[in-house]
């Protein structure tokens, strides 16, 4: 992604409404860790009910004192050990969204929850990025949210909720930031599918066991019952 680009007055303007919503939206969190990581090194979590936060870089700023560098592709965690992760446009800018998707859903932990801020390519930021002198990041993809949720069921994810932002266009939003905050605030409450920003809210879904009882049955000339093999074809016989 440009740099420069997300050091501009736009970029910073679509990360406070973007932050505002999904902290509108989070569900109560109950656990341990937090991990969030940008596309844009933004931080969109501040405060948490969680007791540990971490923010993840591809390279390391000095915006934030404590960073933790890693390969969004390749998270540096064990399986199932993280309660809580966020993406912020990371699947728009990567090479391989669907193994980013994968590694977030490895680490979290069942009944944990994954939240996935993207640009919707249906919208007015989105055909402003086809422009010859575009306001928005024209570099990387831009995935439906419809193609996201997918991916989530898929990888054994239960969606419990979809919100949409940004309706107004960006050249709005960077000239005329005071008129964008109050259409968005009439805005938000009706959820429209043509908003600028989808924010994704997925939680991990526990694997159901059925245990596998033994079939016991008596062998001839013997009082004490033993468990036959359970695979079909299998015949236990007197020696």
């Amino acid at each position: 992604m440009d740099k420069s680009w997300c050091k501009s007055s736009l970029a910073q303007r679509l990360v406070a409404l973007e932050t505002d919503k999904l902290n509108s939206c989070m569900p109560d969190l109950t656990g341990h860790y937090l991990l969030q990581y940008s596309a844009l090194n933004k931080v969109v979590i501040h405060s948490s009910t969680l007791m540990h936060s971490f923010i993840a870089v591809n390279e390391v700023t000095d915006t934030h004192n404590s960073q933790l560098q890693m390969n969004y592709e390749q998270l540096p965690f064990r399986d199932n050990c993280l309660d809580c992760i966020v993406t912020h446009h990371v699947l728009d800018f990567s090479s391989d969204p669907h193994q980013c998707l994968r590694e977030a859903a490895r680490v979290v932990v069942p009944n944990g929850y994954l939240a996935i801020i993207g640009f919707n390519p249906w919208s007015a930021w989105g055909i402003s990025r086809l422009l010859p002198r575009t306001l928005v990041a024209s570099k990387g993809r831009q995935l439906s949210r419809h193609r996201i949720v997918d991916w989530l069921t898929l990888l054994g994810f239960r969606v419990e909720q979809v919100k949409t932002t940004l309706y107004i266009p960006p050249i709005i939003l960077r000239y005329f930031p005071n008129f964008s905050r109050r259409v968005e605030t009439l805005l938000d409450d009706l959820n429209f599918p043509f908003g600028g920003v989808y924010i994704i809210i997925a939680r991990k879904l526990v694997a159901g066991r059925t245990p596998v009882r033994p079939q016991w049955r008596p062998l001839a000339g013997r009082r004490i019952p033993v468990a036959a093999p359970s695979t079909r074809g299998a015949r236990v016989t007197d020696r």
